[in-house]
């Protein structure tokens, strides 16, 4: 999984994308995206379409490609409460394949 940039910026848009490949043994295309391990979102393909179940409002989701899906935390959301949120993707139908964990860091963020 990457970041559209090392730090977050209060009210700036953030973007994860997450490059999943497609096991041999499977044909589903999708991932599901948390956050403190809380599932966000579950997006992939069905019928052709990029489709999402969103357990979160508070981002935007788009299938970039059979293998390439984005989260964003839109600029009005970049707020403090992001600020060392973990995040992760994980293939739709197996935990087995999945990114590293990842901390979200507000640049001048005060501790």
């Amino acid at each position: 999984m990457t970041r559209s940039s090392e730090f977050a910026s209060l009210r700036q848009a953030y973007t994860w994308t997450c490059s999943m490949f497609v096991p041999p043994e499977q044909n589903v295309k999708g991932v599901k995206f948390y956050r403190n391990n809380i599932l966000c979102v579950l997006i992939g393909y069905l019928n052709n379409d990029c489709v999402n179940q969103s357990a979160n409002p508070r981002y935007t989701y788009l299938c970039l490609s059979d293998n390439v899906y984005t989260l964003t935390i839109p600029a009005e959301n970049m707020t403090e409460y992001e600020q060392g949120s973990l995040w992760r993707c994980e293939y739709v139908v197996s935990s087995s394949y999945r990114s590293s964990d990842v901390i979200i860091k507000i640049a001048n963020w005060k501790t």
